[in-house]
């Protein structure tokens, strides 16, 4: 028989003891409010800077093109290019002529007109992998524990229907506070006394020895002859009056079978939730007898199972210690 308990944290301290001689289960206590939010702990130092750069945004759309310069006047043929000049503003745009031939010399380049706006910038880069994480900053001070609440009164107990059938063990969700202890429920009732077994046969009495005979009167005693053997007993007398001392306790017979578990009475509803405690967290597990843990450190996700000797062996008892 075992019983397997997964625990993340618990604050304050608590000493918890399992037993298979329980009676039926009583109903959920109600839950008493929480303490009051233990101080934040200052935060860690910033971890290094990333050596790998992020990849570069897309580029914005270009901006919108600035308007054409005047064409300067045309000036005398000269075997040697002059200066180009200024250039004029632009003139209406006439007709489209019919498409001369390719030219095979290039024209002056007209002065750069003015920048454009600035177009909208792009989306933002991917960002980059995330360099290693700094030391973590020392833990704060643990709040002081909130007050317990009042254990709510114990709900009537059902009859226990059947046990379904085990379905299959569904992935740990994280553990949430530990709720009070709720009052242990009624001893069950002892069954009742087996049936005395039957009377041994008496053994037949044997027969009465013959009568010796009689010596002379002596006037010192005799040793005292032998007990002979007893004689057949008589007839029953009548009953005698009731006795006011009770006779001794016969064996106990052995015990019935164990009536049905009586169903399990409704959870009584649960209280107010009060503020948050402080964010303690387990610092030791001692483990008893028969009691191991996983992993051995005690930290992170801890799977304590307990394992007893037998039906009706109590289990050992372990303890939990907050920081």
């Amino acid at each position: 028989m075992s019983t397997i308990i997964v625990i993340e944290s618990i604050t304050p301290q608590v000493a918890v003891e399992f037993s298979a001689d329980q009676g039926a289960q009583g109903g959920q206590g109600v839950t008493g409010p929480t303490g009051p939010t233990g101080p934040t702990g200052p935060t860690g130092a910033t971890g290094a800077a990333s050596t790998v750069p992020g990849p570069t945004g897309a580029t914005g759309p270009a901006g919108a093109t600035g308007p054409t310069g005047a064409t300067g006047p045309t000036g005398a043929a000269s075997t040697v290019p002059g200066p180009t000049g200024p250039t004029g503003p632009a003139g209406a745009t006439g007709p489209t002529g019919p498409t001369g031939a390719a030219s095979t010399v290039a024209g002056p380049t007209g002065a750069t007109g003015p920048a454009g706006a600035t177009g909208p910038t792009g989306p933002q880069g991917a960002v980059g992998s995330t360099g290693p994480t700094g030391p973590t900053g020392p833990q704060g001070p643990t709040g002081f524990v909130g007050p317990v609440g009042a254990t709510g009164p114990t709900g009537p107990i059902g009859a226990t229907g059947p046990q379904g059938v085990t379905g299959a063990i569904g992935a740990t969700g994280a553990t949430g506070p530990t709720g009070s202890i709720g009052v242990t429920g009624p001893v069950g009732a002892t069954g009742p006394t087996g049936a005395t077994g039957p009377q041994g046969i008496q053994g037949a009495t044997g027969p009465v020895g013959a009568t010796g005979p009689t010596g002379a009167d002596s006037t010192v005693p005799g040793p005292t002859g032998a007990t002979g053997p007893a004689g057949a007993t008589g007839p029953t007398g009548p009953t005698g009056a009731d006795s006011t001392v009770p006779g001794p306790t016969g064996p106990t017979g052995p015990t019935g079978p164990i009536g049905l578990t009586g169903a399990t009475g409704p959870v009584g509803a649960t209280g107010a939730t009060g503020a948050t405690g402080p964010a303690g967290a387990v610092t030791s597990i001692i483990a008893g007898t028969n009691i191991t843990i996983s992993p051995v450190g005690g930290t992170g996700d801890v799977t304590i199972n307990a394992s007893g000797g037998g039906a009706g062996a109590a289990f050992s008892e372990f303890l939990l210690i907050g920081a």
